[in-house]
């Protein structure tokens, strides 16, 4: 069997999966659950099945979607009713209804094939892990605890969604739910309920490793990388105790530039593990670029209802400026990083760019947020509002598995351009569902739109993708 064929092979299994995962999920799952939480109860046109897909692809085609637009992707099921019908329908058993939904994703993994980036070839997965926390109107911190604020208004309610990204298969666990006061280390996302695969790599950042954390890791066989703080006391092989800044220092004294090193992190821990110091871009002298100024953009209610924490008005001279400490300049001047991961398997280099590839998480919700409108709505009701969140969450999972079967293999993807895509498909899934359409076509004309679906090549400021496959060579 040739390359070719062997991947049109495995691109069909994929395009089977696919149909497994979203057929049964949106269909006998769907009226299951609706029965289930109370929001079927007797025989309507609109049942569960008829309202999650409404609901779901309805938000995936038009993140503003109004009754009416609901109301039309009710129709392309054969469903004729009015847009108060779809309103009437916002009730708090429709959201418990979509929250068993999303909650139902935590049971279906979609893997891809596999990206060829030989720099991550050698773990059984690289995985990065990172959340968001979406604040709600006060009317639902029954339902969801917020972090509070300083105005007695606004963050009472919010919800913590966390995800883990394969970066090699673009595999995607979750979106694990919790209140948005709960410590993101804990709960259903947590490494102690959801461990990794012997020998996988976690990239993360300070916030969800510690170092009872790393020993356990490095008594299991797994492998993680994470940026160092001043938080962190380091002792040498001597059994000298260092400080970062100082053991930086010192090193550059003695004229090293790249600095990987055997040390132990912590006084009573002990954890072995590698040192890697690299320097800043910017502490050699290049300009910074300058950024663009961006607006803020909105969140919460599209209506003049104030979501969140009120952020307190600007004084007289702009807003107040922290100087940095001694310590934290020092170590601005390089790019510090703590893993178990032997040298032979990953150079310094190497870890840097892997390192780099941390922020294609935090892309994954920039894109969710931005194209997705995740944490924006455009009703003051607070039902609503819950339907309204988590079937975009739904919608948002579904766009990723589109993704992984029309380009994840592509190192070069653009999430953005695929999300476009995937877009423009999504009333054709609903047909594809119910019968009026095929499902090969749908999925034919997702591998066509997922063609171009790349990053153009930049040379001053290469691609994430781009500086993978340099460290790969």
């Amino acid at each position: 069997m040739t390359v070719s064929e062997e991947e049109e092979r495995c691109q069909a299994e994929q395009w089977q999966q696919l149909e497994d995962l979203l057929r049964p999920l949106f269909t006998q799952q769907a009226r299951q659950l609706a029965r289930e939480t109370g929001f079927v109860q007797r025989r309507s046109p609109i049942d569960g099945a008829a309202f999650a897909q409404a609901l779901v692809f309805g938000f995936l085609d038009e993140p503003d979607a109004s009754y009416t637009d609901l109301q039309h992707v009710l129709a392309c099921q054969k469903i004729v009713v009015s847009p108060q019908a779809v309103e009437e329908r916002m009730t708090e058993r429709a959201s418990r209804f979509l929250h068993r939904l999303a909650e139902a994703l935590l049971t279906m993994v979609l893997v891809g094939q596999s990206c060829s980036l030989e720099v991550l070839a050698g773990f059984a997965g690289v995985y990065l892990q990172d959340g968001t926390v979406i604040d709600l109107p006060d009317d639902l911190q029954a339902y969801w605890r917020g972090c509070g604020g300083r105005t007695g208004t606004g963050g009472e309610a919010g919800v913590r969604v966390q995800a883990r990204l394969e970066l090699q298969s673009g595999q995607l666990e979750g979106p694990w739910l919790q209140n948005a006061r709960a410590d993101e280390r804990s709960g259903a996302a947590s490494l102690e309920e959801r461990p990794l695969p012997v020998g996988s790599l976690s990239v993360t950042d300070t916030g969800l490793q510690t170092l009872a954390r790393m020993q356990v890791q490095n008594e299991t066989g797994r492998y993680w990388l994470v940026p160092a703080t001043l938080r962190y006391k380091v002792v040498d092989r001597q059994g000298i105790v260092w400080d970062l800044p100082a053991l930086l220092a010192t090193r550059a004294k003695q004229g090293q530039q790249v600095i990987d090193e055997e040390v132990f992190v912590g006084v009573r821990e002990r954890v072995p593990c590698r040192l890697i110091a690299l320097p800043n871009e910017r502490a050699t002298g290049q300009a910074p670029v300058a950024r663009k100024a961006q607006t803020a953009r909105r969140k919460g209610s599209r209506h003049d209802v104030q979501v969140g924490r009120k952020k307190a008005p600007k004084g007289q001279h702009g807003r107040k400026q922290h100087r940095a400490g001694v310590g934290r300049r020092q170590l601005g001047d390089w790019i510090v990083l703590l893993t178990n991961v032997p040298a032979a398997r990953l150079t310094a280099q190497q870890a840097r760019e892997v390192m780099r590839a941390r922020w294609q998480e935090e892309l994954l919700w920039k894109l969710w947020k931005q194209q997705g409108h995740l944490d924006l709505w455009r009703s003051e009701k607070p039902m609503r509002i819950l339907c309204e969140l988590y079937a975009k969450l739904i919608g948002m999972i579904i766009q990723h598995w589109f993704t992984i079967v029309g380009c994840w293999h592509d190192p070069h993807r653009s999430l953005v351009k695929a999300g476009r895509a995937v877009k423009k498909l999504a009333v054709s899934v609903v047909l594809a569902l119910n019968g009026e359409m095929n499902w090969q076509a749908v999925l034919a004309c997702n591998q066509r739109l997922m063609q171009r679906c790349r990053l153009n090549p930049r040379v001053k400021h290469p691609n994430t993708s781009q500086r993978l496959i340099q460290a790969s060579g």
